[in-house]
Order: structure tokens, then sequence, then C-alpha cells
């Protein structure tokens, strides 16, 4: 049996980021993955500036394009093209996203364990000075003070620790078209945003080195929608779906407030604490962000300086959720009537040069709540009244869809 500081479950950004800081700081790390690398996942692989910033490490070997502008439409009709003079978004693919993160690591002396997926965990609070944690995994046992759990909403560390965190769940349905002669050179160039036509979601079209991304996500309650919206979104912009390859769906957890992710030496961080940015879906950035949160708090707890993780669920309620709950009622109201936003989109500078510098990190949602002053209470009473006409709308529609 091999004896770690810390055991890492789930090699993804949140993990690989938690891992690599720690062993930098002199911890001894295992870090974990239940699948062979290089190994792909479902995700529509755009890393926004704000996520890339939160990174010291150089992503630019894995960053297959870099977007300057956005092709906007809404419900499938006409579209119309936005660009800025400063680079969006970086595109990647999580198979060599995950990998690079995985490789760095490793380099800073974490052992990386790809393949090795963990069964059980089991927790000793009050047993000092034996290791807190055993864990067993399908090639072995080890011992470790703490684990962080990166393994996503379904994982086995959520369960080792009796943590139910609460989620609100999406649904996502992605493929992969490739490159052919008869697909426009500008979508070489340009994200496609269909916005409006799916129920709490959107479609995407995203452009990689070789082939583009296609997608769309909605609420849970809609996923029956998904594959004709994603063969309509096919079809709106000329593309064959049957052509479509590596066709997959995946869930996306969104955490709410208070939900516990911490408990004695185990933490969970990105999509296993449900930390998914509600209004764009995206989750690198908040991946890259707990897994710093949750080193940071892990130097304290094996330093002496704190008895358990809850210092990690403490500082994500603290410094992230509240842009998440902001992001949820944005969320809302968008969705209440998208058409509004779109024209302002299209017509206005300084609404397109403030999505801009949302999107670069440069300006978050709680900046935007301080720049709107008195009209945030007008933003809480409209995202209230969305959201209860869409509770009423889903009390309807599940007896159907359950029906079905």
């Amino acid at each position: 049996m091999t004896t770690y500081d810390a055991v890492v479950a789930g090699a993804g950004p949140a993990g690989s980021t938690a891992a690599r800081l720690l062993t930098e700081r002199g911890v001894s790390v295992l870090l974990l993955d239940k699948q062979r690398f290089p190994r792909d996942k479902p995700c529509g692989g755009g890393v926004t500036l704000r996520a890339a910033a939160v990174q010291e490490i150089d992503l630019s070997p894995v960053i297959e394009r870099t977007i300057y502008g956005a092709r906007f439409s809404l419900r499938l009709g006409g579209s119309f093209d936005r660009t800025y003079d400063k680079p969006l978004t970086y595109m990647t693919q999580r198979c060599r996203l995950d990998a690079h993160l995985a490789e760095r690591a490793a380099d800073a002396g974490a052992d990386f364990q790809d393949g090795e997926a963990v069964r059980v965990v089991e927790a000793y609070h009050d047993a000092p000075p034996r290791p807190d944690l055993t864990i067993r995994t399908s090639h072995g046992m080890y011992t470790a003070r703490v684990l962080i759990g990166a393994d996503g909403a379904n994982g086995v560390s959520a369960r080792a620790a009796s943590l139910s965190p609460h989620f609100e769940e999406a649904v996502a349905l992605e493929g992969n078209l490739p490159f052919a002669p008869d697909i426009p050179e500008d979508w070489r160039e340009y994200v496609g945003l269909d916005l409006g036509g799916l129920a709490g979601g959107y479609g995407w079209v995203f452009p990689k080195q070789e082939h583009l991304n296609l997608g769309v996500g909605a609420w849970k309650y809609a996923a029956f929608t998904l594959r004709p919206k994603l063969t309509e979104l096919c079809r709106r912009y000329g593309f064959n779906p049957s052509r479509l390859e590596n066709l997959r769906g995946h869930h996306l957890p969104l955490r709410t407030a208070r939900s516990p992710i911490a408990r004695g030496p185990i933490a969970l961080v990105g999509d296993a604490a449900g930390l998914i940015d509600p209004l764009s879906g995206e989750g690198i950035h908040m991946a890259f962000a707990s897994g710093r949160m949750a080193a940071e708090q892990a130097l304290r707890y094996l330093g002496g300086e704190a008895t358990s993780m809850a210092g990690y669920e403490d500082a994500v309620e603290a410094e992230l959720q509240p842009e998440l709950d902001v992001s949820r009622r944005l969320q809302e109201l968008f969705h209440f009537a998208p058409p509004p936003y779109l024209a302002l989109m299209r017509r206005s500078e300084k609404f397109w040069l403030f999505f801009c510098h949302l999107i670069r990190g440069e300006l978050t949602y709680l900046d935007f709540l301080r720049m709107i002053g008195p009209l945030r209470l007008a933003l809480d009473f409209f995202a209230g009244v969305a959201q209860r006409r869409r509770e009423a709308k889903v009390g309807a529609l599940l007896p159907l869809v359950r029906g079905a």
C-alpha cells in the first residue's frame, strides 16, 4: 500500500490543476483517471481568455484556433457577424487539453496513473495519526490525507464524503463535422451561436483544426428536443447531418448556492461540484479556479492550519458562487425574451463591447451588476418572473414527457 499526501480523482482541467499546484509546493500527489490518455470528453472545447488567465502554464501547444468573431442567429433565422480586434476565445479539444494539463502535473512531480478507476474510498475522521483515507482502485490500494474529487457529478468522491450537492441539470448533444471543400472557409474564423430556440440553452458551431464541432444544449426536461434541434442546426447552415461523427450527449450539473462540496478531508471540484456557468454552459474557467482553491485549502489542511477541507467550500461560496448566481438570473432573463438582446448585439456597439469584455474576463457578471446600479432590482424582479413562468411550463410539460 502506497501513501500519498493527496489523491486527486480525475485528470480533467480541475483535477490536473490541483495536482500540479500541490506538487509544486512539495506535496506528494497521486493523480488518477479511469480512462487511458489521451482520451476525449464531450465538450465544445472553448477556452475563454478569462479561463486561460487563471492558468500559469502555456496553453498554446493545444490551441487549434484563435477566434475573433461570432456569427449570431435567432431560432435558426437570418444571421449576422460581429468581430473584435482582440482574441475572444481559444478553440481546443479536450483530448489534447486534458493530456497537456496532466503532463504538466506529471512534469511537476505528480504520480499520474491513467486507466485506473477509483472504486472505494474509506474515510477515517477520528483515528490520527493514521492517514485519513484509504483509496481502493481497479489496480491497487493507497492511503492519503486528502482526496480531491474531480470525477464528475456521479463520481465516487461525492459518495465517499456522503455529499449530495444540489444541482440543476442541463444536457447537451454534439458531434464533429470534418472540414470538406463544400464548407465555407469563413467557418474557420467564427464561432456560430444560435439563440432562443432551445429551453435554457443554445446551438453552437465551433471550428477546430480539422473539423467543426456542432452542438445543442438545453434544460434536462427538454432533452428529447436535442436530436431534432441538432439536425435543424446542421441544415440551417448547409451541413449534412448524416456526416456528423462521434455524436455524444452529456450532462451539465449547475450548482445552487450553499450546495455541500466539501466534508472532512474530501473536496469536490469542477463538474463534480457543479461549477458550470449557467448562461454560457462553459465550465473550464470554473474548473481551473476551483482546482486552485482546493489546492490552497489542501495546503492549509496538510500543514495543520485547518482541520478539514471546509474552507474550500467557503471560498467557492464567497468567490465563485456570486458569479454563478448572477449568470443564472441573466440566463432566466435572456430566455424569457431573447429577440431584444439579439437586436442589441447586432445594433449596439456598446452592448457588443460589453459582451467582448465579459468573454475576455475584463469584466465579470458582478461588474455588470455594479454598472447597472439600481436597475439590478428590475433584473431580479423580471428574472424571478421568468423563472416562475419556466417552472410552470415545466410542471405542465413533465407529465407529457414521462408518458411519451
